[in-house]
């Protein structure tokens, strides 16, 4: 099985990488008969295997991956690729749960059925190569290659050669707020195949049921799809471009503000000023707006957070130009001094060996470490491992006293036989 995924997985790279060199060497192409390679045997057997096989969550129809497996995998893939050779492939209603956020607040979830995830899972290979041939390298959201730490690193950059007036940026609602039109617009410029377009949309417009009820969104990308995060790169590729362009057509030589993005959140540097108006007047275009809870205009002497990362400028004792400090946020250390709280809390009738305390502590930690490995995470990573001290003392005194009752009990027990 593991030789069949990986036969099918380099296939699948294969096609992308052509038609990323197709859309790459040729700005202008349409590309058609894409549905030939959405409905080839290793993009869906690519797309099955990239699919969270840990979640047992079903959609309208109530099918698991797990009963998928159970029935046939081969069966169902064989299945979904006749619907799409015949286009008769439809789109189901979308299953909505409500997720509690940290401030109190709903995230909207959409849980789709197995057969719209993998047609998804199989879209985005096919259409993620065409799109990140036109892509801006300011966009580090959900992209093959990018990622928030080289986001936090591209930010650390532009403010170390002095770009230190700081707008931190959140669009409103950006998932539930992208106009259908214009996002198929963006579409239509580099697809051509009328076949998949129609499946794109048919996602965008299908039904979200909620209860006992069923509605059609007018607008927005489905939250929890597997092609929306490329979707609203897609869109958002407008913003990166529309900025740019204007920004380097108003400065002569080099501009004097820098974007970073990173999906719906974004960062905009400058030397003296941060034109906040032109910001926003380029997402209004859009049909978007700005978050104005989320989006501060700022000083980098005093500090930002994006990302989960902290930027700050130190000054010298001299009072000389400072040093850039990119570090975790207070928020991200609490939250692991929580986690460890958790994981070391001390249950007098199932006592857990200090080993096994030790390996949930490591669980929590470790993600931590490797998220934050390339800041100066030393003195977090100190308070959190003066908080597990504390708290390993406590669990080990108590968990010593137990044993040593239990051993106090069996002797009496011993005794009265």
């Amino acid at each position: 099985m593991d030789g069949d995924y990986r036969h099918h997985s380099r296939a699948a790279s294969h096609i992308q990488m052509k038609l990323y060199r197709e859309a790459s060497s040729r700005k202008e192409k349409r590309f058609k008969h894409l549905k030939k390679l959405l409905m080839k045997e290793e993009v869906l057997r690519a797309a099955w295997e990239n699919l969270n096989k840990d979640t047992n969550s079903a959609g309208v129809d109530s099918l698991t991956i797990r009963q998928v497996e159970e029935s046939g995998v081969e069966e169902f893939l064989q299945t979904v690729r006749e619907e799409l050779k015949t286009k008769q492939y439809r789109a189901d209603n979308i299953r909505r749960v409500d997720i509690p956020k940290e401030d109190g607040s709903q995230r909207h979830l959409g849980i789709m059925t197995v057969k719209d995830r993998l047609v998804q899972g199989a879209m985005k290979l096919v259409l993620e190569p065409i799109f990140e041939a036109d892509f801006e390298n300011c966009s580090f959201g959900f992209r093959p290659s990018k990622s928030t730490k080289l986001a936090s690193l591209e930010v650390y950059k532009w403010l170390e050669t002095g770009l230190n007036q700081v707008v931190k940026g959140d669009i409103k609602n950006c998932f539930d707020n992208i106009p259908h039109d214009k996002l198929m617009d963006c579409l239509k410029v580099r697809i051509e195949d009328k076949y998949v377009l129609s499946i794109i949309e048919s996602w965008l417009k299908t039904g979200v049921v909620e209860a006992d009820s069923v509605f059609y969104p007018k607008k927005g990308v489905p939250q929890g799809g597997i092609i929306s995060p490329l979707l609203v790169n897609i869109f958002l590729d407008q913003f990166d471009k529309n900025w740019k362009r204007d920004v380097f057509e108003t400065h002569a030589g080099e501009p004097g503000e820098r974007l970073v993005r990173y999906a719906d959140d974004f960062v905009v540097l400058g030397k003296n000023w941060v034109d906040f108006a032109h910001i926003r007047a380029v997402l209004a275009d859009l049909g978007l707006e700005v978050n104005r809870e989320k989006t501060t205009v700022n000083n980098i002497k005093k500090g930002f957070e994006f990302l989960g990362y902290s930027f700050l400028e130190i000054s010298s004792e001299e009072g000389l130009e400072g040093k850039i400090r990119l570090t975790p946020t207070g928020s991200s250390i609490r939250r692991v001094i929580e986690a460890v709280e958790k994981a070391t809390e001390f249950d007098p009738s199932f006592p857990r060996p200090i080993e096994c305390v030790l390996e949930d502590v490591q669980k929590v930690v470790n993600p931590w470490l490797h998220y934050y490995h390339h800041t100066e995470y030393v003195e977090g990573l100190e308070e959190i491992q003066r908080y597990f001290n504390a708290q390993l003392r406590q669990y080990t005194s108590k968990y010593r006293e137990t044993e040593l009752s239990r051993m106090q009990e069996g002797r009496q027990i011993s005794k009265a036989f």
